[in-house]
């Protein structure tokens, strides 16, 4: 009995590391690309102005859209299903689950493609710029493209193995800055919407190549099946059962971001502001402001994607107390990364503005700066919705996420009408902290029934709220009481390491969790001298 629990034990203790580790990998892999992904952004910006990046923006949510639709739900029932099927024995079955979901996302793929090239003349006359239909054109083969990367992703991600996956987004990132720049210029002289469209072919390349780095590893190390396996009607039904839920709740947001390409401009235009000056404020909001808020929320976002086969695969062996460790860890993960973040956007938003953006006029910092101020608690509430989506799809809750997900666009969209032509441009950010909100305390009660109520995890939360309270005291007294440049640089050295001290000492994690993360050990060994 005693050799079992221990086996039990280290079972959990492998898989917590497994977890730990593949989510540690896409957080870097993903703060590299996000950090990539903001540096571009601020050459294109200043390269193609307020108005130019409001132009770009504008073919994103379709662009959004029609990704969800043809391979957003594919990829996670890859993932979820392989690790189930590995982790009973069940290895043909697993091949069958590839192969069929192939054909479905190459199939979707297609189809995505020919509805963004359908709509795109139309679409570009209602969001008042027809030379926009140029840019769907050029973006759209980008949809196949990312669809097949998908079926990569997913059989990695369902053997848990991360490092494809993260060394692909740095590649994508990599090549979008490389040939999104070089067009964008190459084509400037010929006016700002050919700068724009030369940036989106940039986007189209980037996927392509990404897509072939995944190839050429899967290609180079997947499993040869013991047998020939064909495509198989139930195995199929299982891949829809999975993935349309999930493609559901991913069609939210997309959906949500395409109503704010129409409504923002339009009601800016209507509550008296010039269609030109209305872009270039959209612009901001979805460019500067947005981007800053995604970066740390792609931390976040890495241990969601990566917590799915985990607790998928205990699922399937119906380990109840290891879902329950992974679900804690996970909620105490995204505010460990999305409680300082938020609190150094807030205090930093306009000298991160003035550093980013110089060629930004000071009205257009001036806004960007209050923009980010009353945006950066959705670093928290982003986080949160990540994990608690994730976790309920994990846990075969795919429904719930959909329900969650649609009351919160409603939300969104009737505040959007309401606020906008209140408070013009502010408004909409305002609107997206409300929903999110909302999102978040739905989410939070969802799975407070499905687990508990998780009193130690509350206790945690609190005290990272604390610790990232006393870490926004340092950052405001170095870089606004003393009033030195430096000072803002050496905020940005220290307070980490502090929040790091302040997150041992007062015990956030415990030792089996910390052991889990990488230089485990010494970070254990550490805690244990600071305690005595």
């Amino acid at each position: 009995m005693q050799t079992s629990v221990k086996s039990l034990k280290s079972h959990r203790k492998s898989v917590l590391n497994s977890y730990t580790a593949g989510a540690l990998i896409l957080a870097f892999a993903g703060m590299i690309a996000k950090i990539l992904g903001a540096v571009y952004r601020i050459p294109l910006t200043n390269l193609l102005g307020a108005e130019g990046i409001g132009m770009y923006q504008l073919v994103f949510p379709i662009y959004a859209l029609m990704l969800t639709l043809s391979s957003s739900g594919i990829p996670t029932a890859i993932s979820r299903l392989v690790s189930e099927k590995k982790a009973l024995g069940e290895v043909n079955d697993a091949q069958k689950v590839m192969k069929s979901s192939f054909v479905l996302l190459f199939g979707l793929g297609v189809t995505a493609l020919l509805i963004m090239l359908l709509v795109s003349t139309p679409l570009a006359q209602l969001q008042g710029n027809d030379d926009i239909r140029f840019g769907y054109y050029v973006v759209a083969p980008a949809i196949v493209i990312v669809a097949i990367a998908g079926y990569f992703k997913g059989y990695f991600q369902g053997n848990m193995n991360m490092l494809p996956t993260a060394i692909a987004q740095i590649a994508e990132q990599a090549f979008k800055m490389l040939f999104g720049l070089l067009f964008a210029y190459l084509l400037l002289p010929r006016g700002i919407t050919s700068a724009v469209i030369g940036a989106l072919i940039g986007i189209t390349l980037s996927e392509f190549l990404s897509m072939l780095v995944l190839a050429v590893v899967y290609f180079a190390r997947r499993e040869k099946p013991t047998q020939r396996v064909s495509l198989d009607g139930e195995v199929t039904k299982s891949i829809f059962r999975v993935s349309v839920p999930i493609m559901a709740s991913g069609l939210i947001f997309p959906i949500v971001q395409f109503a704010d390409s129409l409504l923002i401009v339009n009601l800016l235009v209507a509550r008296g502001l010039a269609r030109e000056v209305a872009v270039a404020e959209y612009g901001i909001l979805s460019a500067p402001v947005n981007s800053l808020i995604n970066m740390p929320i792609v931390v976040t976002l890495a241990f969601a994607v990566a917590i799915v086969p985990i607790i998928s695969s205990k699922r399937a062996l119906r380990d109840v107390v290891s879902i329950k460790d992974k679900a804690q860890l996970a909620v105490k993960l995204s505010f460990l990364i999305g409680a300082p973040c938020f609190v150094a956007i807030f205090l930093l938003a306009q000298p991160i503005m003035q550093i980013l953006y110089p060629t930004l006029s000071a009205d257009s910092i001036n806004l960007a700066t209050s923009l980010l101020m009353v945006s950066s608690v959705s670093v928290i509430l982003l986080s949160l919705s990540q994990v608690f989506t994730s976790l309920m799809q994990a846990l075969g809750k795919t429904g719930k996420p959909v329900i969650i997900l649609f009351v919160t666009a409603i939300c969104k969209i009737t505040l959007d009408v309401i606020l906008i032509l209140h408070l013009g441009i502010m408004g909409a950010a305002l609107s997206s902290v409300i929903a999110y909100t909302l999102c978040v305390f739905i989410g939070w009660f969802t799975m407070s029934k499905l687990l508990g109520k998780g009193e130690k995890v509350i206790k945690s939360i609190s005290k990272i709220m604390l610790i990232s309270a006393i870490i926004g005291l340092i950052i405001f007294g170095l870089t606004f009481l003393l009033s030195k440049w430096w000072l803002l640089m050496a905020s940005v050295l220290i307070t980490p390491i502090v929040y790091f001290i302040l997150v041992i000492a007062c015990r956030v994690f415990q030792d089996e969790e910390l052991i889990s993360f990488p230089f485990g050990e010494k970070i254990v060994a550490f805690s244990k001298k600071l305690h005595k």
